[in-house]
Order: structure tokens, then C-alpha cells, then sequence
């Protein structure tokens, strides 16, 4: 587990860190993703998690939106990483968004993809990042002035709901 700022990035998932998104591969072969540590600080409490009719059990293309997330300061789709057909989605997030806060690379998923016969090769996950080099990126991002809710710039460090705590 890499850990910078109080920010965890498990070593065995992938990172889209401009979006804030992490992926990893399932036992069969799916991909689940959800919103990384940072992205879950970023974005405050989530206040709602609403599902796309993408995401519920249809064929979506990289880049459609398969849900869209709220908090008090922030709306943001969540797109597909990959070509294929959405095979779950996390239903406890529509009575609990917070799982997102809490528990974000396990009980906070939001939805997992089964790749088409195009994507089955891993190609999707070319651009993203793992480990020590997920981090790098990141530091890179933190580096930048960041706006708390306050309104006021501060060093940027991840807050954790759960057992997140390094």
C-alpha cells in the first residue's frame, strides 16, 4: 500500500489520477472502479450517488458516463474506463453515498464492467498508473494550491472516515 499525505493508493488497483478514479481487475475478469482517496477528500461528504442507464446491465462505450456523484461542493460523472457491459453497480451507495467517504476502494465501488473482446487485452489501462508511480502523479497534483471548503489554500491532505487511518 503507497501512502502520501494521509492518502492511500492500494498497490493492486490502477489509477486515473486526473479523474480520480481507480480500477482493478476482478477474479473474473471484470473491472471494478470507484473514486480514489483523494477524490473522495476532494469532492467532501457525498450526498448522492445516481446511476446512468448505462449502468444498468447495458453495453457502454470508454468514456459514458455511468453515474454521476454529489457532494455539498461538487457533481461529477464517473465514466466507463473501459469498453464492455456493465455486470454490477453498488446498489448500497443509492441508501448510503457515503460508503464513498468511508470505505472508498472496497465497500465504496461504484460499478464493475465485464471488457468486450476489444478491450480484453488491457489496452484500457494504458495512461494509468499503479504504485509508486500512481503516487508520483499524485504528488504532482497535491503540489498544487488546493481550496479547502473554508475557501482558504492549504497543503492537501487525505481525510479518512474509516480504517483508512495511516
Amino acid at each position: 500500500m503507497t501512502t502520501m499525505r494521509n492518502c492511500v493508493l492500494p498497490d493492486k488497483l490502477l489509477y486515473d489520477v486526473e479523474r480520480d478514479l481507480w480500477a482493478g481487475i476482478e477474479a473474473d475478469g471484470s473491472v471494478a472502479m470507484g473514486l480514489t482517496d483523494v477524490g473522495q477528500t476532494r469532492a467532501g461528504q457525498i450526498q448522492v450517488v445516481s446511476f446512468t442507464r448505462r449502468a444498468q446491465g447495458g453495453p457502454v462505450r470508454r468514456g459514458d458516463s455511468v453515474a454521476v456523484i454529489e457532494s455539498a461542493k461538487w457533481v461529477g460523472p464517473v465514466t466507463s474506463p473501459v469498453e464492455g457491459v456493465v455486470v454490477g453497480r453498488n446498489e448500497a451507495l443509492l441508501g448510503r453515498p457515503r460508503l464513498i467517504n468511508l470505505d472508498p476502494y472496497e465497500r465504496g465501488w461504484i460499478v464493475r464492467i465485464r471488457p468486450g473482446e476489444a478491450e480484453e487485452d488491457g489496452a484500457w489501462s494504458e495512461g494509468w498508473a499503479r504504485g509508486a508511480a500512481a503516487m508520483e502523479r499524485y504528488a504532482a497534483k497535491m503540489a498544487l494550491p488546493f481550496r479547502s471548503v473554508a475557501g482558504v489554500d492549504e497543503d492537501f491532505w487525505c481525510v479518512h472516515c474509516n480504517e483508512w487511518e495511516v
